[in-house]
């Protein structure tokens, strides 16, 4: 039953939760519960269905809570005010015979066998893997036990509430910004040829053997940036390449015909070819595509140096490790991660590879790992707090790396010629910039404890108390 001892309704769903760390997904969680038209009770969403706010917790969960949302994150499972809010809970439901009165939302990695011991007897719903999941099972819990909805919760109320919350000009200042994008430019080329192949006996018109430069053979033309001349010597030996191989203007192709897609395929050539001459190890994604990485020791230390965006000269890890141990063995072992580039080419609007990080790892710096659940898992606690700046600043070094001194990364197409690829990105101008709301201002970031945002780097794989090291 809902309805406690001297209570004439309980119908508000109180949302607890780590602040401000989970406030992301409380007011996900918060705005999607009022649109099914549930009371809401949440920090995050005062006044939502025009309610009236009481500021004392306590008083809510003793007058008018149906059900306690318990956030449980990595940093609630050990957040006094968040525990003081569940035993609160606990003792009420007791008392007041309240069942399934706490229901947990496991929203990340936190080990289930962690669990504050608060909470180690009430089942937790999966939220980690998938959010919208997560609420699906939650909506069908709190139909199962008739928690009554309220009519100003409506998705109307929603919307009122966020155009109140979120102006359209909220955040926005009129005036320029620069962007850095993942795009790094590519001088293509001023000529192309499409090289007319014949046979000297009877039969089907194919290239099968390896050749020195990119080329695609469409028909019985053969589509290169490289001259005849270039190509010749290691064509099949029945095939050869007629007289009337002539000059084309590339900027003219890509205007007036499909060579665009032929480019495309002679760019993602070009680089692979290049991958191959620097002796830079090369792994299949899972739709195929070819992604280079650093392994341990190609480089001094294993750090590239790069310009950084503030003009001084420094230097990123390109392979590191964490020590990790096994709860059940007690064995600690090391796990390397690697970092890589997949180098996407695009021809319109401009000549370019779109650059798209990755992460390997391995066990000993040189043997990938295959197993693609030890990956994913890996992944994620390896990578969680790298934010933005971080993977920008590991692309940059890894391009540093693949150029000449210069400032070029080449990537030969014919005898004498190449494709000149840029080791800085594209940058782009908008005529407003922008400032997230709420991002955190100075003053209340003072505010916070030395150790705020500092993770631990725990994984499924190895169950991991150790720390990075690089």
């Amino acid at each position: 039953m809902l309805k406690a001892q001297n209570d004439e309704k309980r119908d508000v769903l109180l949302i607890s939760h780590a602040n401000p760390e989970d406030n992301e997904f409380t007011q996900w969680l918060a705005l999607q519960l009022a649109r099914e038209g549930y009371n809401i009770w949440c920090d995050l969403t005062k006044l939502l269905g025009g309610e009236v706010f009481w500021d004392d917790i306590e008083e809510v969960l003793r007058r008018s809570a149906a059900k306690v949302l318990f956030v449980l994150s990595r940093t609630s499972n050990n957040r006094d005010g968040a525990l003081r809010e569940i035993h609160l809970a606990q003792a009420l439901a007791r008392r007041e015979k309240l069942t399934d009165f706490i229901i947990p939302l496991h929203i990340d990695d936190l080990s289930y066998g962690d669990i504050t011991i608060e909470l180690t007897r009430v089942n937790a719903m999966s939220f980690e893997k998938s959010w919208a999941a997560g609420l699906a099972t939650l909506l069908e819990k709190l139909e199962q036990d008739g928690v009554p909805k309220n009519p100003r919760f409506t998705p109307s109320a929603v919307n009122e509430w966020w155009r109140t919350k979120f102006s359209a000009e909220t955040g926005i200042r009129h005036e320029p910004e620069t962007y850095l994008s993942n795009w790094f430019a590519v001088s293509l080329p001023e000529h192309a040829y499409y090289h007319t192949l014949a046979r000297r006996t009877i039969g089907k018109i194919e290239v099968t053997a390896a050749l020195p430069y990119p080329a695609v053979q469409d028909g019985i033309s053969l589509i290169s940036f490289a001259k005849a001349a270039d190509l010749a010597g290691s064509l099949d030996a029945d095939l050869y390449i007629t007289d009337d191989s002539k000059p084309l203007n590339t900027a003219r192709l890509l205007e007036t015909t499909d060579f665009g897609k032929h480019a495309f395929r002679l760019l993602r050539l070009a680089w692979e070819r290049m991958l191959a001459q620097r002796r830079l190890p090369i792994y299949e994604l899972a739709n195929q595509v070819k992604s280079f990485y650093f392994p341990k020791d190609l480089l001094p230390n294993d750090k590239a140096f790069f310009t950084g965006i503030d003009g001084q000269r420094t230097y990123r890890a390109m392979v590191g490790y964490s020590s990790r141990t096994n709860p059940k063995t007690g064995v600690t072992k090391k796990r390397y991660w690697h970092f890589g580039l997949e180098a996407r080419p695009m021809v319109h609007p401009t000549p370019a590879f779109v650059m798209k990080p990755h992460v390997a790892f391995t066990s000993d710096g040189s043997t990938l790992w295959t197993s693609k659940k030890m990956l994913q898992s890996a992944r994620r606690s390896q990578c969680k707090g790298w934010w933005n700046n971080k993977w920008r600043d590991q692309i940059l070094a890894a391009m540093a790396y693949l150029a000449d001194e210069d400032g070029v990364i080449r990537l030969s197409v014919g005898e004498n010629t190449s494709l000149d690829l840029c080791k800085t990105p594209i940058t782009f101008t908008s005529p407003v910039a922008y400032t997230d709301p709420q991002i955190l201002r100075e003053e209340e970031l003072e505010q916070l404890p030395e150790d705020y945002g500092r993770e631990d780097d725990e994984d499924d794989a190895y169950a991991d108390d150790g720390e990075d090291e690089q």
